[in-house]
C-alpha cells in the first residue's frame, strides 16, 4: 500500500471529519437563538426548576417531554459551571450524535459487507449539516430518538429482533417522532422477523424508563399519557415543515385537516408495510423501507416541524453509500432540511415552501425506488 493510500485511509478520514464536527459544534454553541426559541419558553426555566428541586426533578411535572430527557437535563447540570447553561443542554446531545454518526457506519458496513465504506459513511454522517444545526443550534433532542432509531435498522439487519425492538422503545422513551419508522417495524412483524415477545420489549422499555419518574413521586397515568398531552400543544397544520400542510394550513380548518392527515399517515404506513412484505427481506430492503417511511410520514403528517425529516437526512447518507446512483436524493432531503430548519434563526418563515421542492423530490424518488425495487428483485428470481 502507497503512504498516499495510507494517509487517506478511512479511519484517517474519519478522524479529519470528526475534528471538523467539533469545530463545527464549537462554533454552534454560543447560538441562542430568537426571543421566543425554544430555550427562553422553555429549557431555561426547566433548568431552573433542576436546579432548585435536584433529584426530584426527574419526575418531570413541569415539562412536556418524556421524564428520560428530563434525566439528561439533571446530566447537563454538572455541566453548567464549565460551561454554561446554554453550552451545557446541548452538550447532552454530543455522545448520541456520536452514535448517529456510527450507526450510519455499522448499517452501511452491514449492507456492503465493506468496513471501509462503513467507516466512510460515519465520517460523512458525522458532519451532516442538519444533525449539527439539529442538535448544536437548535439544541433539540432529536439526536437522541434518531441515533436508537439507526440502531434499531442495524439489529434488525442482523436478525436481532430483541435488540431491534429494545432500540426502538429506548426511541419512542424520548420522542412520538420514532413511529415515523412504525412501517418497518409493522413490515417485520408481517415478515415474522421480529414475534409478538419481541414487540412487547417496545411498551417494556418504555415502562423501564419511566419507572425513576414514577418512584419520584410522578403517577402513571400522566406517564403513560403524556404524547397524548403533547398532541394538544399545538394547534398547527404545520410549523415550516416543507410538506403539503404548509400550503394547506390557512386553507383547512385544523380538525378537518388533523383527521385528512392523520388518516393519510395510516394509509401510507399500511402501503410501505405491503409493499415492504412483497420484497426479499435482505439488508438493503430493510434500509430502503426505513428510509422510505423516514420520509414519507413527516411528508404527509400534519403538525410536523422543520426538524422531522432529520431520520431521513441520515438514512439517505447510508442508502447513497449502499446504493451510489441515488447519491443526489440525500442531498435533496439534506437541502431541503437544511433551508427549512435554519429559517427559524435566519430568514423568515416562509422559507418552508422553498424547502418543499426538494424534499417532495426526494420523497418521489424514494417511493418510486421502494416499488422499482420489488420489480427489479423479481427479475432476478425469474434469471
Amino acid at each position: 500500500m502507497s503512504e498516499q493510500a495510507k494517509i487517506l485511509s478511512p479511519n484517517v478520514v474519519l478522524a479529519m471529519m470528526a475534528l471538523a464536527a467539533l469545530a463545527a459544534v464549537r462554533a454552534l454553541l454560543p447560538i441562542e437563538g430568537p426571543p421566543d426559541s425554544d430555550f427562553a419558553l422553555f429549557l431555561y426555566p426547566w433548568m431552573d426548576v433542576i436546579r432548585e428541586r435536584g433529584l426530584a426533578s426527574i419526575a418531570g411535572g413541569f415539562s412536556e417531554y418524556t421524564p428520560p430527557y428530563i434525566y439528561l437535563l439533571n446530566v447537563a447540570v454538572f455541566l453548567e459551571p464549565a460551561v454554561g447553561t446554554l453550552a451545557a443542554i446541548k452538550l447532552v446531545n454530543l455522545p448520541f450524535v456520536i452514535a448517529c454518526a456510527f450507526g450510519i457506519g455499522a448499517i452501511v458496513r452491514e449492507v456492503s459487507g465493506d468496513k471501509a465504506l462503513g467507516t466512510t459513511a460515519a465520517a460523512v454522517g458525522i458532519v451532516c449539516p442538519s444533525l449539527l444545526i439539529n442538535a448544536f443550534a437548535f439544541g433539540q433532542c432529536d439526536a437522541i430518538f434518531t441515533g436508537f432509531l439507526l440502531w434499531f435498522v442495524y439489529f434488525a439487519m442482523r436478525e436481532k429482533p430483541a435488540l431491534a425492538c429494545l432500540m426502538f422503545g429506548l426511541a419512542v422513551s424520548f420522542k412520538a417522532q420514532a413511529m415515523f419508522l412504525a412501517p418497518l417495524l409493522l413490515a417485520l412483524w408481517l415478515c415474522g422477523r421480529i414475534g409478538l415477545r419481541h414487540a412487547l420489549l417496545i411498551p417494556a422499555t418504555y415502562a423501564a424508563l419511566m419507572l425513576p419518574a414514577a418512584i419520584a413521586g410522578r403517577p402513571w397515568t400522566e406517564l403513560l399519557t403524556v404524547y397524548v398531552r403533547q398532541s394538544d400543544v399545538m394547534h398547527e397544520l404545520s410549523l415550516n415543515a416543507p410538506n403539503p400542510w404548509w400550503f394547506l394550513r390557512h386553507l383547512m380548518d385544523y380538525p378537518v385537516g388533523l383527521a385528512v392527515g392523520l388518516a393519510a399517515g395510516v394509509a401510507a404506513t399500511a402501503l410501505i408495510a405491503w409493499r415492504a412484505k412483497r420484497l426479499r427481506p435482505d439488508a438493503f430492503t430493510i434500509l430502503l423501507v426505513a428510509t422510505v417511511a423516514a420520509a414519507v410520514l413527516p411528508w404527509v403528517l400534519p403538525k410536523m416541524t422543520a426538524r422531522y425529516f432529520i431520520v431521513a437526512d441520515l438514512l439517505t447518507i447510508a442508502l447513497a453509500f449502499a446504493r451510489p446512483r441515488l447519491w443526489f436524493v440525500a442531498v435533496l432531503v439534506q437541502v431541503g432540511s437544511v433551508i427549512a430548519i435554519v429559517s427559524d434563526f435566519f430568514v423568515p418563515w416562509g422559507t418552508a415552501s422553498v424547502a418543499f421542492g426538494p424534499i417532495t423530490l426526494g420523497v418521489a424518488v424514494l417511493a418510486f425506488e421502494l416499488f422499482r425495487t420489488g420489480d427489479m428483485q423479481r427479475r432476478e428470481t425469474r434469471a
